[in-house]
């Protein structure tokens, strides 16, 4: 067996998201995991009681990673291009992070399945990313720099093309490109001229 190099446990957790993402949960056992890290089962159940706490482990892992991704993004955004850089940060976050992405398209497969992963998907992608928006431009308007509304209407309108790239093929710079533009047309129609 090749030797491992870096942390174990977190490549375990690495190659069993990469054959969820294509599988599917279910369908992935842990002699297909040891295997593709290179370790006999017993090595892995060093690391892991079951496939379970591996997916729970990444559960945890990627939730904390997400949420410092969001804490970069704060209310202190006060021109277009401080706008456009919080949305494109999480958006490249979203688009381009391996982890991520695979994590959201495991989920995406198993949320008919599996009640639990569906919960998880919404928590994810539509709750957290909808409340952090929320609360952000609930300050901006406390603030004087946004137009009065209700914040997770504006929310939603912000994030709805956003969520809407993660099921689409995309060239990754058009996307990328007309995402800018919605961001251009959201602050243009949304916030007030300093």
């Amino acid at each position: 067996m090749p030797r491992l190099k870096g942390n174990t446990k977190e490549i375990i957790m690495e190659e069993a998201l990469k054959l969820f993402a294509v599988n599917g949960f279910a369908a992935v056992s842990i002699r297909t995991i040891a295997d593709k890290v290179g370790i006999g089962n017993s090595a892995l159940y060093k690391h892991f009681p079951s496939k379970q706490a591996i997916f729970d482990s990444l559960v945890l892992m990627l939730k904390e990673k997400y949420m410092q991704e969001c804490s970069i993004i704060n209310s202190d955004l006060r021109g277009l291009e401080a706008v456009k850089a919080s949305c494109l940060h999480m958006f490249e976050y979203q688009t381009q992070n391996e982890w991520i992405v695979n994590f959201r398209q495991l989920l995406l497969i198993e949320k008919f399945r599996n009640p639990e992963m569906a919960r998880i998907y919404k928590e994810f992608f539509v709750d957290i990313p909808l409340n952090k928006q929320r609360e952000i431009f609930t300050e901006l308007q406390k603030r004087g720099l946004m137009i009065e509304g209700d914040p997770m209407v504006f929310a939603m309108e912000i994030y709805a093309p956003f969520y809407l790239y993660h099921f689409v093929e995309h060239d990754y710079e058009l996307l990328k490109n007309s995402f800018e533009s919605h961001v251009e047309y959201f602050f243009n129609s949304h916030f007030i001229k300093q």
